[in-house]
């Protein structure tokens, strides 16, 4: 839903003319059946929240029954703005998963590989997968990267700086502390694949483990990511630019996945 203010439609669309109060709109209703299959293969090790081993991933199908009103279509019916649905219905099939590979002493690289798509017609951007933003190609913001279709591939080398390191900061019991860094390359996108389109980028991240009370959880990351491409995209009558610069992310969870 959205909320509208008071607006005055003219003679002759109404006579006489006639202020229409705040009002609410609503311009989608939607229902999605879901069925998901999710695998974690994770090796039980000392550490295996911050570097685990091993194969976790999900493979999801979804039905949505949609009625949806992307273009702002209204009629007026007894003095009252009546919203114009469009049914869009479809099924949208999608697969994510991360393999770590041991490559040496408490050392991992990680392949991780997003697929998805909307199965048949194309749908209005309303419906696109994201593929930016810190659970994606965090080289690029989250709504950046749109589309009926998405493809991902990520390769990130994690090691460890400091282990054991055994020393507490007033609650905090610290333990451990590990380094990555990786590259990217994705796209989002509608109709055929264009290898020209594919996106671009590389960053670092420093995973820092501890404990508070000795008793929770207590996992800190910071992470900067640069995108080696730039592009425009058109919303609204703006023209917005992204790529060629830094974009920096940082969290304090009782995990590392988000």
């Amino acid at each position: 839903t959205a909320d509208l203010g008071s607006f005055l439609i003219p003679y002759p669309y109404s006579d006489p003319p006639y202020l229409y109060p705040t009002t609410s709109d609503t311009y989608l209703i939607g229902s999605n059946f879901q069925i998901r299959y999710t695998y974690s293969m994770i090796e039980p090790t000392i550490d295996e929240e911050i570097n685990p081993v091993g194969v976790t991933g999900d493979i999801t199908y979804n039905y949505e029954l949609n009625k949806f009103n992307p273009d702002g279509n209204y009629k007026i019916q007894d003095g009252l703005l009546i919203p114009q649905y469009n049914n869009y219905n479809f099924s949208r099939l999608e697969m994510n998963t991360q393999i770590h590979f041991p490559v040496a002493k408490r050392q991992t690289l990680t392949v991780q590989a997003r697929l998805g798509t909307i199965i048949g017609a194309q749908m209005p951007d309303f419906f696109d997968f994201y593929l930016g933003g810190i659970i994606g190609m965090k080289a690029y913001p989250f709504y950046a990267i749109s589309g009926n279709r998405v493809g991902w591939l990520n390769l990130t080398y994690r090691f460890p700086l400091f282990t054991g390191i055994d020393t507490r900061v007033g609650q905090l019991y610290l333990d451990k502390l590990f380094m990555s860094v990786y590259a990217d390359a994705g796209n989002a996108w509608n109709g055929k694949f264009d290898f020209n389109g594919v996106k671009k980028g590389a960053g670092a991240e420093l995973r820092l483990h501890m404990n508070s009370y000795y008793i929770f959880p207590t996992d800190v990351f910071f992470n900067a990511s640069y995108g080696f491409d730039r592009f425009s995209e058109e919303i609204r009558g703006e023209t917005i630019t992204y790529g060629k610069e830094w974009r920096f992310y940082g969290g304090i969870l009782f995990g590392f996945d988000i």
